[in-house]
């Protein structure tokens, strides 16, 4: 009877945890007339508004209970006379089941948040790739200026040495969120930063995934850390040497295409869209390298990530950028069936895959695309 007393007192701080819940307690003294504050959660990539309350005296409070620290934004809508003609004030912040204060005068926008360490750790991260990131905007604001009739003020050279640095200052970023997920192993924050800013596109699933099996087993059967177990999954299906996954997906003539039809050839699978300003300007360099191997055993695949009533824009994006190749779509967009398989979230990206089904390369692309295909197509 003693063990199953000693059995049950340990397990009550992992009860009382699982039914902790959050209060947010709001002051904005100079806040007069009808208010309202609204408290709206990001849940499954879509913002919901779960909660409001009216702001009297200057106060509102909020209560209720989240599985785990997740993105919030707090909204106020000024209604009285004093606030005629004012747009709604928000917030952004993290989420989670503590006694969290937001404390400011006659606007959320400006007030200060305490009382959620997810929200905390957010703001250190945030103030460690501040100065890269005012680096990025300055040489972007900087190079993309264009005279009066559209020209570029800056040179292609001068352009492409900004474009360079800034891709240094990128990873120069990815590089702190790296160390600050190296060092925030029990966080919450840790595993997000990781998930979100270090698992990028171009993520190396080899080398990240003995750092994620660091986080503690609390993080990792957390729902981030099931996330993050499917993310670095996906990210193997991409990697060099990996056996591509098989896909089938309608083309402008509604046929199915499969991609192991083409086995036995070199594919370069291409994901893109007719809205991408970037796939269009990187068009003309597929283009090239198309007509200048087609007849070497070589194909490639367009996937378009047009969305549903695209169909027409799709096609004359391929027909306006001359594309001859096999196009194929679900028209779902960024759920697209093919690109959630390989977990592409940004276009253009591609995979090059050998006559045995084999990834060789990815992400080939610019004026030297021809090139490395060359080099690559034996």
């Amino acid at each position: 009877m003693k063990k199953i007393l000693m059995s049950i007192l340990t397990l009550l701080p992992f009860m009382a945890a699982a039914q902790k819940n959050y209060t947010i307690s709001g002051k904005l003294p100079a806040v007069k007339g009808q208010a309202k504050a609204y408290l709206v959660l990001l849940k499954n990539d879509a913002w919901k508004e779960i909660d409001s309350a009216e702001i009297k005296d200057g106060k509102f409070q909020f209560a209720g209970s989240v599985n785990e620290p997740q993105n919030a934004i707090l909204a106020v809508r000024h209604n009285g006379a004093a606030d005629s003609g004012r747009q709604r004030d928000t917030q952004g912040f993290f989420i989670e089941n503590s006694k969290i204060a937001m404390a400011g005068t006659d606007s959320i926008s400006n007030a200060n948040i305490t009382g959620s360490v997810a929200d905390q750790e957010s703001h250190e991260r945030e103030a460690m790739i501040k100065p890269v990131t005012a680096k990025i905007i300055q040489l972007q604001d900087k190079y993309g200026k264009k005279n009066s009739d559209g020209t570029f003020v800056w040179s292609v050279e001068d352009r492409k040495k900004a474009g360079d640095s800034v891709q240094m200052l990128v990873a120069k970023n990815k590089d702190i969120s790296l160390k600050f997920a190296e060092t925030h192993l029990n966080s919450f924050m840790g595993l997000y930063t990781f998930n979100m800013y270090v698992l990028d596109n171009k993520f190396d699933p080899a080398a990240m995934e003995p750092l994620f099996n660091q986080f503690s087993n609390e993080l990792k059967s957390s729902p981030l850390g099931k996330l993050t177990v499917e993310k670095i999954e996906i990210g193997k299906r991409r990697q060099t040497g990996a056996k591509a996954t098989d896909f089938t997906q309608k083309d402008l003539n509604d046929k199915p295409f499969t991609l192991s039809s083409l086995r036995g050839k070199y594919v370069l699978v291409d994901f893109w869209a007719s809205w991408c300003v970037p796939c269009r300007a990187e068009n003309p360099n597929v283009v090239k390298a198309y007509n200048e191997l087609k007849g070497k055993n070589f194909e490639i695949v367009g996937v378009s990530l047009d969305y549903p009533g695209g169909k027409a824009a799709w096609a004359g994006a391929v027909e306006k950028d001359g594309l001859p190749w096999i196009q194929v779509s679900d028209l779902k967009g960024w759920k697209n069936e093919v690109a959630v398989m390989y977990g592409i979230n940004s276009v253009p990206q591609n995979l090059l895959i050998d006559p045995n089904g084999v990834i060789i390369a990815k992400n080939l692309r610019g004026e030297a695309l021809t090139e490395k295909l060359k080099e690559l197509i034996k």
